[in-house]
C-alpha cells in the first residue's frame, strides 16, 4: 500500500499555504486596480473644476476692469481740473494677484474694444467687451493691483500700481 493510499498525506501534495498567499496577491493586485481607476476617473474631473473655476474668476476681474476702465472713460469726458486745466483722472483697481491658483495676465485691445484674460495654468482666456470715448492705450499688464490713468496725451492707459 502507498501513502496516497492509506490516507496519509506527503507535504508536497499540500497546498493550502499557496492559496493564501496567491488570494493576498489577488486581493493586492484588485485593490491597486480599483483604486488606479478611481484616480484616473477623478483625476479629469478635478481638472475640468479647476478650469471652470479659473474661468468664473476670470470673468469677474474682467468685468471689474471693464467697469472700471469705463468709469474712467466717463471721467476724462466731463472732468476738468478746473478752468483751462487737463482732466486728471486716476483709478485704483484692487485685483487678485492669482485665480484659481495660478497667474494670469490682462491685455486692453482696441480693435474690437475688448479685455483679454488669460491665466498660466490651466491655459484659460476669457473676453470681456468694453465701450470708450476717448482713446484707450492698448497694454498687457501682469495680474494684481492695478492703475488706470488719463495720460498727457489724452489716451487713458492701465499700468501696474
Amino acid at each position: 500500500m502507498t501513502p496516497r493510499e492509506s490516507g496519509a498525506r506527503r507535504f508536497g501534495d499540500d497546498t493550502r499555504s499557496v492559496s493564501i498567499t496567491v488570494n493576498y496577491a489577488l486581493n493586492l493586485v484588485v485593490a491597486t486596480l480599483l483604486v488606479g481607476g478611481v484616480l484616473t476617473a477623478t483625476g479629469g474631473m478635478v481638472q475640468d473644476r479647476r478650469e471652470s473655476a479659473v474661468r468664473t474668476e476670470l470673468s469677474v476681474v474682467g468685468e471689474r476692469v471693464a467697469a472700471d476702465l469705463m468709469a474712467a472713460d466717463r471721467l476724462a469726458e466731463v472732468g476738468t481740473a478746473g478752468p483751462g486745466t487737463d482732466p486728471t483722472v486716476s483709478l485704483s483697481v484692487t485685483l487678485p494677484e492669482r485665480v484659481g491658483g495660478t497667474r494670469y495676465d490682462v491685455s486692453i485691445r482696441t480693435s474690437p474694444a475688448v479685455i483679454v484674460l488669460q491665466s498660466d495654468t490651466p491655459e484659460v482666456t476669457v473676453r470681456v467687451g468694453f465701450h470708450h470715448d476717448t482713446p484707450v492705450e492698448e497694454t498687457t499688464v501682469r495680474g494684481g493691483d492695478l492703475r488706470i490713468e488719463l495720460a498727457g496725451d489724452g489716451d487713458v492707459e492701465v499700468v501696474p500700481a
